[in-house]
């Protein structure tokens, strides 16, 4: 027959078991608190840097656009010149037909890399947030057993 425990040793023993639980939880919420108290610093820096990435990308896009539109505007001159010197109508349609075929496949280009330009910067962009997201999702799961007493009464 195994040997009875005195109550007052087994309420003991249920206290301290119950008091060590409780330390060691309370430790484990403090260390989270203070890792989560931390992410507000590291989430400005991840949006400043996002932003700078941001502003860096519409810099190459504004310089870009700038940079074809200053050639179309030159190349629609030199075309202008070309059809007003043209000896025939025939001649004239034909610099002009060239000049419009020419312009047009350099607008699909440049779409086409203006495209490639804002996805880069997207891509660019999110990198720091997504990052501090993952930090996040990490850091609370890490929390989530420590808190019994919040648990659902389904689980």
């Amino acid at each position: 027959m195994a040997k009875k425990q005195p109550a007052h040793e087994a309420v003991e023993h249920v206290m301290q078991n119950g008091n060590e639980a409780m330390k060691n939880g309370m430790e484990t919420m403090t260390k989270a608190y203070e890792r989560f108290a931390g992410f507000g610093k590291e989430n400005v820096e991840a949006y400043m840097q996002s932003a700078t990435a941001f502003a860096k990308a519409f810099e190459r896009i504004n310089s870009e656009v700038f940079s074809f539109s200053k050639q179309q505007m030159e190349d629609g001159v030199a075309a202008f010149k070309a059809v007003a010197g043209a000896k025939s109508v025939h001649e004239a349609w034909e610099v002009q037909s060239d000049f419009a075929k020419s312009a047009l496949d350099a607008y699909v280009a440049q779409a086409t890399k203006i495209n490639d330009l804002f996805m880069d910067a997207a891509k660019q962009a999110v990198e720091p947030l997504n990052a501090r997201f993952s930090a996040f999702a990490e850091a609370a799961k890490d929390v989530r057993p420590v808190a019994p007493f919040m648990r659902s009464a389904a689980e």
